[in-house]
């Protein structure tokens, strides 16, 4: 098995283990472990292709939302039951563990390149998410205008 392949299985197992600690239920635990797989693929395809973490975790967050709304209006669920399983997997968490091990042990070269690549990932998944939200809110404006005229 491949190396990409091993991750993404692991993405699955993951989502599905964080989506039982966060009492998805069984109706909706397929569709989270789903969009954790299909969110990791985002993230891994655009790294495969070059992209910086920042610009893979901006999009693979920016999916992750979007298909988080858009089940929860499918599945008559809160968003929140797909959006904490499927932003498992691209959580930096090695990143952050190895930043304040580094800070710990006074290692700055290796704590400015781990805490630039966890800031990085952070901050493109929180842009991510406010423009998918931001998205979410234009397109159900606009319904509920054309919906009144």
């Amino acid at each position: 098995m491949t190396a990409v392949a091993i991750r993404l299985v692991t993405a699955l197992i993951g989502t599905v283990g964080f989506a039982m600690i966060f009492r998805v239920g069984r109706r909706h635990m397929v569709w989270a472990a789903l969009g954790g797989l299909l969110t990791y693929a985002v993230y891994e395809l655009v790294t495969q292709l070059g992209g910086e973490a920042l610009i893979a975790a901006f999009l693979s967050s920016l999916f992750m939302t979007l298909y988080s709304e858009a089940l929860a209006r499918i599945l008559r669920a809160p968003a929140i039951t797909f959006l904490f399983p499927c932003a498992i997997p691209i959580v930096p968490g090695s990143s952050l563990y190895y930043t304040v091990y580094n800070l710990l042990f006074y290692d700055l070269h290796k704590l400015l390149h781990y805490g630039k690549n966890t800031l990085s990932i952070a901050l493109g998944m929180a842009v991510g998410m406010g423009v998918a939200s931001i998205i979410v809110g234009v397109a159900l404006q606009a319904a509920k205008a054309i919906r009144r005229e």
